[in-house]
């Protein structure tokens, strides 16, 4: 009797030390509040969203190549030789001096300014699309982390109920064998039950401790902070249909958008490529002051005019970036192409996955009520003698699986749901 008083007490001894240690105080949050914090923390997003800022200055300098540009240029200088007597320069060497001030506006650039500024106005456009997929792909990561902790508890509960049945079980055991109803045998084989239930607890707690500190990261909490999470692990029915779904992702997916800006900038880069071979007009005005003198510059020089530049032959340079440009272009429009496949599939397969998490959760329910009802029956004949321990054993092993498999079909389902909103763009 004393090695069995031994035996509970140790199995009371290892549910206490296995028990996770949290900080103090606990932080409570709901998932949308969850998201709402790593949206804040996350440094993925950070990082994007340095990248829009970096496109918009990139922007605006492209835009700033149609504008005026000014110069101001000054020379010190020691001059020479018999060609600077024209200038009534005598004395040789001499220093020289000038100052001077240029402007250039360019008239026409055979659409290499404007296809530049195109080109920029799309890839700030596409690193805004890149923040929203990064944002949405925490979003994600954040609602899988946070369902993951309800499943983790919700097995942990599962395990926690599997101890106390079968400790419960124990002591109606040894009640029957008290009373010379049972043997040895019965008394063994439910406390091996009852050690393997106390090992998978420990390990629900500790997978359980594992989650929240996944989710932590994610959300920008310190590692070992405790939270409480406020919603439930339920099921809420969808209404989605596959075909609405994959037209609203060629929509609103922004990766996909993205590729098709992708080509939008490609062509524009043709484009810009094949100015090089246009002709180029700009107006230029020049004010230049000359002398031997630093502090007299009596000798002034003005300048204004129309500047036209056509590139007759460059070594095949112009032809070249222009047959590198279209290359480009064509890589574009096939990943394009491809990215809609991968949006089409992306989404049928998150469907899918929905659709049968489904089915499972609702099949798994009515295991979980069946299995409930013959562990009843099972105890119940038990302790009446007309069944056997081996009966009520398998009973309670099916119990905790059933109630195993509906917590992952709940996960599934609402894991599911995330990726196929995510898959679509909509998170």
């Amino acid at each position: 009797m004393a090695k069995k008083e031994m035996f509970v007490g140790l199995v009371l001894a290892v549910l206490m030390v296995s028990a996770p240690v949290f900080a103090a105080d606990a932080v409570s949050l709901t998932l949308e509040e969850s998201t709402n914090l790593a949206l804040k923390n996350n440094n993925q997003i950070k990082a994007s969203a340095s990248g829009v800022e970096v496109a918009k200055w990139n922007l605006e300098k492209s835009k700033g190549e149609k504008n005026i540009s000014i110069d101001l240029a000054h020379t010190t200088s020691k001059i020479g030789g018999e060609y600077w007597r024209v200038f009534y320069i005598d004395q040789s060497p001499s220093n020289y001096f000038i100052n001077s001030v240029s402007a250039s506006l360019p008239l026409y650039s055979g659409g290499r300014i404007e296809n530049t500024i195109k080109q920029a106005e799309l890839s700030s456009r596409m690193s805004e699309l890149q923040l929203q997929n990064t944002k949405q792909e925490i979003k994600y990561e954040v609602t899988q982390s946070y369902y993951n902790i309800l499943a983790c508890q919700n097995f942990q509960q599962v395990k926690e109920e599997s101890v106390s049945q079968l400790a419960e079980h124990l002591k109606n055991v040894k009640a029957q064998y008290d009373v010379g109803n049972v043997t040895k045998a019965d008394i063994l084989r439910s406390e091996v039950e009852l050690a393997n239930a106390t090992q998978g607890l420990v390990t629900a707690k500790n997978n359980t401790q594992l989650a929240m500190s996944i989710f932590n990261k994610i959300v920008g909490l310190p590692i070992q902070q405790t939270v409480t999470i406020k919603d439930f692990l339920g099921y809420e029915q969808h209404n989605y249909n596959l075909g609405d779904c994959i037209s609203y992702a060629l929509q609103h997916r922004p990766d996909f958008i993205a590729s098709q800006k992708a080509v939008e900038q490609a062509e524009a880069g043709v484009k810009v490529a094949a100015a090089d071979k246009k002709l180029n007009v700009s107006m230029d005005a020049l004010y230049s002051t000359y002398d031997t003198k630093l502090d007299e510059f009596g000798t002034t020089q003005w300048m204004v005019g129309v500047t036209a530049r056509l590139n007759l032959f460059d070594g095949n340079v112009t032809r070249a970036g222009i047959k590198a440009s279209k290359g480009v272009l064509a890589q574009s429009q096939y990943n394009e192409r491809d990215m809609e496949a991968a949006v089409e599939l992306s989404v049928q397969e998150a469907y899918l996955n929905l659709t049968k998490a489904e089915s499972n959760t609702a099949t798994n329910k009515v295991a979980v009520e069946k299995a409930t009802e013959d562990f009843a029956l099972a105890q119940a004949r038990y302790s009446v003698n007309l069944g056997t321990n081996l009966d009520v054993v398998d009973a309670q092993v099916a119990l905790t699986a059933a109630k195993n498999s509906y917590i992952q079909s709940l996960y599934d389902y609402n894991v599911s749901k995330a990726a196929l909103d995510k898959a679509m763009g909509k998170i």
